[in-house]
């Protein structure tokens, strides 16, 4: 058994904690970490209502209902929302809504039918009081991060004269849906790869008839209360795929069709949501969700894992997805290699040696790609000839032009007016349409180029400033898990080890970690585990088993975190295993999810797969 997933078993079940039986342990922590909770009354949510510990919670206006966490008079215990982080390099939204200095972070718009309410992430007449929310697995490390809140409109439920809930009303209909037909939207907020924690409603989706199920996850920034730290890949996943499975165990409680249940992420939650349409019923999951205490997941006698109930989801929907973070840096390197003398450098400079590294990487990239064997939809291989050619670049050109092209035709852009001086990368074609011609005048004429975010390398920087920490051991603060750049600095290390800039002492330890140390296959596994493209294309050690049907990407392309690519190849393999995919970049859109209208919205999409 892996180590640190038995350090995870310990750190669950020692200390001397029984199981927790039926009351919450007291008012700000109802189950306390570290502890193992009874799964026969906290994951049977049925049983939690019965025995007083849950309750449908109706709003205040009485269009919808929450299921919650109660205290022992049947009062619903509150919460506060947590930050949410939007982007990689970890900008936060504030809690219940708030921004820093009342504006929004760069690029951060909520998806179509998700309006800015009061409380948060909630739409049209939305924002309520968050809950403290339902268990999604029994060991539990960090409570707030392992519950997750699911709201209904009330026309879905059957109600006594006091108005409590009594079971669900299957011949209820809102909007194009019924109690047995409602899609469920499943959100989290992994955003930076942070853990998540449920959120405020959004009654935008309630009034499409559609379930709403906001989930906690631990990721990287998890820690226990002895310090160590809970959130290690893959637990993130693991987390949201034992809500998924409990949202199938509570059929008979929770209204909505669990067939249809749609993935939703933005960032490192787009990451995950992508995550969650690759690996569905993937088994090499199932001794991590035994550890987790994912309801019906048991240990058979052969020392095998199974599960009662299915983890897949039906569709996943990812926004800018923080995403292959094995090969994150060699992708981002590529996508601004020809800059570095027009602006395009982090925070103003770069060093020889990072000049002469981001080189590599990007060349590193072409290898990688065309080691994928991506194909478009006609069957014609995507492959790059050199760093800007070759039918993989003329794509992402044509993605661009797309971005561009749906914008004017939705009114909300001229681009002749945008872009008078743009004759080296934009041309208007004799039907009146545009096309982007190169990728480097795009980026100076828009005025991309002078809002990098990544250093070189950025994702698994040097100094494991970054998302390092959601790798390695329980014990471990920060690791690296990049392999691809490991093998890169390894192979050229003397060439670079002249160059000014060159810190061997750092690169040492870079190589270590994620290449020749003992750790290394560990931290390479982790990362595999969480790669959606490597498992759709079975390129890496994992094969898809159960993927999504149906996978939309809106990312834009003034999207100055993460190359855009990323979303594309996710979105091509898919593609390649015959699912429905709908991939779109937005123009000048920023990191984050204000898609607008002008390629569609997540709201008719989901419609548009369901209804």
């Amino acid at each position: 058994m892996k180590r640190f997933l038995s350090l995870l078993l310990i750190l669950s079940m020692a200390f001397g904690l029984s199981a927790v039986g039926r009351a919450w342990a007291d008012e700000e922590k109802p189950v306390p970490d570290n502890a193992t909770i009874d799964a026969a009354i906290y994951l049977d949510y049925a049983a939690g209502i019965k025995a007083g510990v849950y309750r449908w919670v109706p709003s205040d206006d009485g269009s919808y209902y929450t299921l919650a966490a109660v205290d022992e008079s049947g009062e619903p215990l509150t919460a506060q929302e947590s930050a949410i982080n939007v982007g990689a390099n970890n900008e936060e939204r504030g809690g219940m809504g708030g921004f820093p200095g009342g504006e929004l972070p760069e690029g951060f718009r909520p998806p179509a039918g998700m309006a800015m309410g009061p409380g948060g992430m909630g739409g049209p007449g939305g924002g309520g009081t968050v809950y403290r929310g339902v268990y999604m697995n029994a060991n539990i490390t960090n409570a707030e991060n392992q519950t997750m809140l699911i709201y209904a409109p009330a026309a879905y439920f059957t109600v006594d004269e006091s108005g409590e809930v009594t079971g669900i009303n299957h011949e209820a209909s809102v909007g194009s849906y019924t109690a047995d037909t409602a899609p469920i939207v499943y959100l989290n907020e992994c955003g930076g790869w942070k853990s998540s924690s449920p959120r405020a409603v959004d009654t935008g989706y309630l009034e499409q008839g559609m379930i709403y199920v906001t989930a906690g996850a631990r990721s990287r920034d998890a820690v226990d209360e002895d310090g160590l730290h809970t959130g290690k890949a893959p637990t993130p996943v693991v987390d949201l795929k034992s809500g998924v499975i409990a949202l199938r165990a509570n059929a008979g409680v929770i209204p909505g069709d669990k067939d249809r249940i749609v993935s939703i992420g933005t960032s490192g939650g787009g990451q995950m949501s992508s995550i969650l349409g690759a690996s569905g019923n993937m088994p090499e999951y199932y001794e991590y969700l035994y550890e987790a205490g994912a309801i019906g997941v048991t240990k058979n006698e052969d020392g095998t894992w199974s599960s009662v109930w299915p983890d897949n989801v039906y569709a996943a929907q990812l926004y800018c997805p923080i995403a292959d973070m094995e090969n994150a840096d060699l992708a981002y390197a590529w996508w601004w290699v020809d800059l570095a003398d027009l602006g395009g450098t982090y925070r103003g400079s770069m060093t020889d040696f990072e000049r002469r590294l981001q080189e590599l990487e990007a060349e590193a990239y072409i290898a990688y790609l065309n080691g994928l064997n991506l194909k478009a939809a006609d069957g014609s291989a995507l492959t790059l000839t050199g760093l800007r050619s070759g039918s993989y670049y003329d794509a992402i050109l044509q993605n661009v032009s797309d971005a561009l092209n749906a914008m004017a035709a939705a009114g909300e852009i001229d681009p002749g007016e945008a872009y008078p001086d743009s004759g080296d990368w934009l041309t208007q074609n004799g039907d009146g349409s545009w096309s982007v011609t190169d990728m480097a005048g795009f980026m100076v004429g828009t005025g991309l180029v002078n809002n990098r975010n990544k250093a070189i390398p950025g994702f698994d920087p040097l100094d494991k400033s970054a998302e390092n920490d959601a790798f390695g051991y329980p014990e471990d603060e920060s690791v690296h898990f990049s392999r691809s750049v490991a093998q890169i600095l390894s192979d050229n290390y003397e060439e670079l080890s002249q160059l000014d800039g060159f810190d061997a002492e750092l690169v040492d330890a870079y190589i270590t970690d994620a290449l020749t140390g003992e750790k290394a296959d560990t931290i390479y596994e982790q990362a595999n585990l969480l790669n959606a493209t490597e498992i759709l294309l079975g390129s890496d050690g994992h094969s898809a088993v159960d993927p999504a049907l149906y996978w939309r990407d809106r990312s834009g392309t003034a999207d100055q975190h993460t190359s855009f690519s990323v979303g594309y190849n996710i979105l091509l393999a898919a593609q390649m295993l015959g699912r429905d995919v709908d991939y779109h970049l937005v123009w000048n859109m920023g990191h984050g999810s204000n898609e607008g209208t002008s390629t569609g919205t997540f709201i008719d999409w989901i419609n548009e797969i369901c209804a």
